[in-house]
């Protein structure tokens, strides 16, 4: 059974439901926006469905936008009257705000009101327009209701992928897209900005799906040099060329009867590009330096971050090969930017992914062996909320993530510049943060809302840390640029250290650019032991993941300090 609730100023859209939808359970009805957040907050996850008037016969002092001083013009009442008239759209801009995952029909009985032009807003579909004829009416809306609830009924069956597809129309018709692109032989172009999930979903959902008998094969163009691309990817025979010192397969040889996935397909040169072609064309190839032609079977899917067409245009790629790979079939992945539709059901999803990492999980099993909770099991989904409270106790020994309303919208306002990788990135160090102080205090922390003190099956993620997670991360931010020194030793055995400082757009700014130093200089002096540099600053030799979670979040690559530190 679906909870649904009616926000309308009469019983008349109520009744109808309850007459010829009894399968349901419609909660009390909400008369304007307050009566709608205080139902909402009341029940949190529990209301499956919105169903929104848009007129709204209410006193003027409950509409919205109310302004009283503009309502003070000569046309006052017509000002009321648009009011009123497109009352619902402006709660269901509101109700976005905190909601913004929430199904919402919009309902009208007035043909004068283009909602199509609001169609955007409204997620494309979730509007009716309504007929005064009960049966018919009630035969609209169930439709609409019905297929909502089974879209989101059906995105759990899609939890064990791990490209996360979410439930809004526009990513379930790319899924449905790609599953029939997988099993034909023609090419894919999947196109997205950086961390979209490109390799991912052509390993695990295009190819899973090909039902090819052959391997996966990925390779990234931008990492190999342009003169050794031919070789690395037709394979080259002995002699071919001064340092080819034997006969080696490339990567269609690899690939044959499966999937060769070419990330970054930009890179690749214009004489390579003409060798892609005969493979599309004629499934043959030529190693590099033999006459021999070969016989190759392979789906191959190409990825890119850039604008074919528009490199088509500037000569940068061959237009026969840019046709051959068939735009037709191109897939955009969205960025992070571009769901916020689901972002709240992405959050839950990617939580209980970071929540499994083995570092996290070791945490949570200390948190609830702590406080006398269940130990979740392994693959267990942890209930999570997006609120100010969460709901009343189903079973009070299970772990609760509660994420409060000003942390969910510090996350889903950022623009993240890295996508869901670094969405991830964050995550994974939010949740390994907020257990690791509440494992290493041994006690309770009291959330904002008092009443929830007594709840230490409740796991709040503090607003606080999720602006210190994100703040170093944010774009465009300028920090003071520093120049090490080198870390030395000092007579009474403390450390020194010769810092830069620049002036920056705040403290924070500087304080981060010296904790950037000094972490880099030490790294420098410890050879990269990350338990030592706990030692040094903590007094803790196996803290040494702290140490690492610091600098993730000042934005500090250890991969790449490495190799700085190792010249």
């Amino acid at each position: 059974m679906s909870s649904i609730l009616i926000v309308d100023d009469e019983d008349k859209y109520l009744e109808l439901c309850k007459r010829f939808m009894p399968e349901h359970e419609f909660l009390p009805p909400a008369r304007n926006y307050r009566e709608a957040a205080k139902a909402l907050g009341r029940h949190g996850d529990g209301v499956d469905l919105v169903l929104l008037d848009v007129h709204f016969d209410i006193p003027e002092a409950e509409l919205l936008p109310y302004d009283k001083d503009a309502l003070l013009a000569k046309d006052r009442e017509r000002g009321l009257e648009r009011l009123r008239r497109a009352q619902g759209l402006h709660i269901l801009d509101l109700m976005r705000q905190d909601y913004p995952d929430l199904p919402v029909i919009v309902m009208t009985s007035r043909d004068d009101l283009p909602l199509e032009a609001d169609a955007e807003r409204l997620n494309a579909e979730d509007y009716t327009y309504l007929l005064d004829d009960d049966y018919l009416d009630a035969r609209a809306l169930k439709l609409q209701i019905e297929g909502i609830l089974a879209r989101r009924q059906r995105a759990p069956e899609q939890g064990d992928e791990p490209f996360f597809w979410g439930s809004t129309p526009s990513m379930l018709a790319t899924r449905r897209r790609l599953s029939i692109l997988a099993r034909g032989r023609l090419p894919i172009i999947l196109s997205g900005e950086t961390g979209t999930g490109k390799t991912l979903l052509a390993r695990e959902f295009i190819h899973a799906r090909s039902h090819r008998t052959g391997p996966f094969v990925a390779v990234d163009l931008s990492t190999i040099p342009r003169d050794l691309m031919a070789a690395h990817l037709f394979g080259v025979v002995k002699g071919a060329y001064t340092g080819a010192t034997a006969t080696r397969d490339g990567v269609l040889a690899r690939a044959h009867e499966g999937t060769l996935f070419l990330d970054e397909i930009g890179n690749l040169n214009l004489d390579v590009q003409k060798s892609l072609l005969t493979v599309l064309q004629d499934s043959r190839y030529t190693p590099v330096g033999s006459v021999d032609e070969r016989q190759v079977d392979v789906k191959i899917v190409v990825a890119t971050n850039e604008d074919l067409g528009a490199m088509v245009r500037e000569g940068r790629f061959r237009e026969d090969l840019y046709m051959r790979l068939n735009p037709a079939t191109a897939v955009t992945l969205p960025s992070l930017r571009g769901r916020r539709d689901d972002f709240q059901e992405l959050l839950r999803a990617f939580l209980n992914r970071v929540a499994a990492d083995p570092y996290n999980r070791e945490l949570l099993v200390q948190y609830a062996e702590q406080r006398g909770l269940r130990v979740p099991a392994a693959g267990e989904t942890m209930p999570i909320t997006v609120g100010a409270k969460v709901p009343a106790r189903v079973d009070p020994r299970r772990i609760h993530l509660l994420l409060q309303p000003s942390s969910f919208k510090i996350l889903r306002e950022f623009p993240w510049p890295g996508n869901f990788r670094q969405l991830e990135m964050t995550l994974s160090n939010l949740v390994a943060l907020t257990l690791v102080e509440l494992v290493d205090r041994a006690e309770q922390v009291e959330p904002d809302d008092p009443g929830q003190a007594s709840r230490p099956d409740v796991v709040p993620i503090p607003p606080r840390t999720v602006r210190e997670l994100l703040r170093p991360m944010e774009p465009g931010r300028t920090t003071p640029k520093a120049e090490l020194q080198g870390v030395q030793e000092a007579e009474d055995g403390s450390l020194r250290l010769n810092v830069s400082l620049r002036a920056a757009d705040s403290l924070n700014a500087v304080s981060c650019a010296v904790e950037r130093q000094y972490l880099e200089g030490l790294y420098a002096k410890y050879g990269g032991d990350l338990a030592r540099i706990a030692e040094a600053l903590l007094d803790e030799p196996g803290a040494g993941r702290k140490v690492q979670l610091r600098m993730n979040q000042l934005g500090i690559k250890l991969r790449k300090l490495k190799r700085r530190t190792s010249r």
